[in-house]
Parts: C-alpha cells; sequence; structure tokens
C-alpha cells in the first residue's frame, strides 16, 4: 500500500468518524480531539486535512451525497442525445438526491446546522457549498447541456431551471425526513418522483414543441 492510499484511507476514516460523532452528541459537543481519538489520529491529523472542525463539517455534509454512486457525482450532461435521455438523467438524479438527502446521517448533520445556526453563524454558509451549491451547479451544467442540444428552451435561465427542478423535491426532504422521527422518515416513490420529473421536462421544452 502506498503513502498516499493510506494517507487518502486515513482521511476517509477521519469523515466517517465525524459523520458518526456530529450525529449522535451535535456539532457544539464534539470535539475535534473527540473525533481524532475514535479515528486513531491525531488532532494536527485532523487540523492539517480540513483547517478546523468547521472545515471537518464541511466534509461530512459533502461526502454523504458525493460518495461513489451519490446523486450529483457524475456529469450525465455531456452523454444526453434525446429528450428522453435527458429526462432519464434527470429521474436518476431525482431519486437519488432525495435518496441520498433522507439519509438519517445526514438528516442529522442538517438538523445540526439548523440548531447550531444562533452559535455558528457559518454553518449556513457551510451546508449551501457543500451541499446546495453543487446540486444546483450540476441541474444548472445539465440544462445548459440540453439547450446546446435543442432539448430545452434557450430562454429558459439555467439557474432559474435548477432551482425550479430541485426545490419540489426539497419539500419531501423536509415534510417526510427533516420533520420526521428518524424512525419514521418517508421516502417518495419512483412514480412520485416521476410526475415531478414529468412536470419539469413538460415546462423546460423549446417554445416550438410546445405549440
Amino acid at each position: 500500500m502506498t503513502r498516499s492510499t493510506r494517507a487518502a484511507e486515513r482521511r476517509q476514516r477521519i469523515i466517517q468518524t465525524a459523520i458518526g460523532v456530529f450525529a449522535e452528541r451535535g456539532y457544539a459537543a464534539s470535539s475535534t480531539a473527540q473525533i481524532a481519538a475514535e479515528a486513531g489520529a491525531s488532532k494536527e491529523t485532523i487540523y492539517a486535512y480540513f483547517g478546523n472542525k468547521a472545515g471537518l463539517l464541511r466534509e461530512a455534509l459533502t461526502s454523504l451525497v458525493a460518495a461513489p454512486g451519490g446523486s450529483v457525482v457524475a456529469e450525465p450532461a455531456r452523454r444526453i442525445g434525446s429528450s428522453a435521455e435527458l429526462r432519464e438523467h434527470l429521474m436518476s438524479l431525482a431519486i437519488g438526491l432525495v435518496t441520498d438527502l433522507t439519509q438519517p446521517q445526514y438528516l442529522a448533520l442538517a438538523r445540526i446546522v439548523v440548531a447550531e445556526t444562533p452559535r455558528d453563524p457559518s454553518l449556513p454558509e457551510l451546508f449551501r457549498d457543500a451541499i446546495a451549491g453543487r446540486v444546483l451547479s450540476g441541474v444548472a451544467n445539465m440544462m445548459a447541456a440540453g439547450q446546446q442540444a435543442g432539448m430545452v428552451d434557450p430562454d429558459i435561465d439555467t439557474s432559474a431551471a435548477a432551482r425550479a427542478f430541485v426545490g419540489p423535491l426539497l419539500t419531501y426532504v423536509l415534510l417526510d425526513g427533516l420533520l420526521r422521527p428518524p424512525a419514521e422518515i418517508h421516502r417518495p416513490t419512483a412514480e412520485v418522483i416521476g410526475t415531478q420529473v414529468l412536470l419539469f421536462c413538460r415546462a423546460i421544452r423549446p417554445q416550438s414543441d410546445q405549440r
């Protein structure tokens, strides 16, 4: 095993440990010393990799959505060849996004962000950078690729379209995930998500296709 491989594994072990510690104890009650001890690392290593506890929380949030197989890691926009493929990519992204964001560990960290914001106003920015910004950027890029291929109305603002796509999905995360006890998390079915995707695809079609 190479030195870089060992370093990568150590870094990932720290992130996974931090997710568990933050979810169990909350952000304020967790310390880098606790996380380091449980991960079998030193505080100096944590500071070298992540800068501080806030940076470690950012990486913990990001890792839950951007892990291999996560919904916003891939760049399917380069492989869109038809309206059917665009809808298929959006469907896959929507299902993956809702699944990712309703993970119990993710919801626990999201509750931390909400609860700790009065004490640490920087946390919402961490949340936006780690999750919302990444998701919205990915969808906006997909819309731009769809415009270039003639499958998305060229007059649509891609950033606004991204918000229009993600917004309804987040209602499931909020109402059926964040605001429910962990044992009662309810994910929408593929059919329900498919209806949302269909409505969105109809809205972004070129005007000439809607006549």
